[in-house]
């Protein structure tokens, strides 16, 4: 009888050793800038992926709630990149320095609209860039000279600057918050974020609506602070880049 409960137990521990928990933490946050002919969003996606044997989990557990965060074993950062004219939607993924717990990296950041061009502060680029139909270029050594490098880059929210563009930050989160847009008479863009109550989860979602035509949804975006936990194909799935790509 010994003998069968020991065999039990090494099977339950075996069991719980091979077989894995998988758990996903996501965070979303952009910017919105427009004026009266086309809009941008430029939109920092994080993915954080942990798993843990189930014989772990106890420890794991006992950590997370003590604050104790470990660091990811998979993680995913892009910038997804979404421009809506006249002519449509177009949608850019750019894959960015790995963050950890939604830290900042070394990533593009304070797009402000100057003479016609999206420049913004880009680490990796001496600095001041511009925002090239699909991906950031350096500015020329004239452009730094005229523009006074990144000193006219702003991180402030602003309406109808002295070129008629305006910016709004928003992302995915607990707190409920909605804003429409209007990009001159031709379109307008609903920005929508809906939490989960009693979590720091929330997805962001973003509608193109225009005159006579049902709402098209171009965009979500979701957090998932509270890791979550998912299956292992949702894991795999998460870190692939067409992920990304909703």
């Amino acid at each position: 009888m010994l003998k069968k409960a020991t065999v039990v137990i090494v099977a339950v521990i075996l069991i719980a050793a091979a077989f894995h928990i998988y758990f996903l933490r996501e965070y979303a946050g952009g910017w919105l800038l427009w004026d009266a002919s086309e809009a941008y969003l430029f939109v920092d996606v994080i993915r954080e992926g942990y798993h843990v044997s189930y014989i772990g989990y106890p420890w794991f557990a006992a950590k997370e709630y003590f604050g104790a965060v470990e660091s990811p074993l998979d993680s995913h950062a892009a910038l997804v990149v979404i421009r809506v004219g006249s002519s449509g939607v177009e949608r850019h993924v750019l894959k960015l320095a790995d963050r950890v717990n939604g830290s900042p990296g070394s990533d593009p950041d304070r797009y402000t609209p100057i003479e016609g061009h999206i420049y913004a502060y880009c680490p990796t680029l001496n600095g001041l860039c511009r925002w090239a139909r699909d991906h950031f270029e350096q500015a020329t050594d004239e452009e730094r000279q005229r523009l006074g490098g990144t000193n006219r880059l702003t991180e402030a929210d602003f309406d109808n600057d002295e070129n008629g563009w305006s910016r709004r930050e928003f992302g995915a989160g607990p707190n409920d918050r909605e804003f429409t847009i209007e990009v001159g008479d031709k379109f307008r863009l609903s920005v929508k974020n809906s939490g989960v109550h009693g979590t720091k989860n929330g997805t962001v979602s973003i509608e193109l609506l225009r005159s006579g035509t049902a709402p098209e949804k171009i965009a979500t975006f979701d957090a998932r602070q509270a890791g979550g936990v998912v299956s292992k194909e949702a894991y795999q799935h998460a870190f692939q880049d067409r992920a990304l790509q909703r």
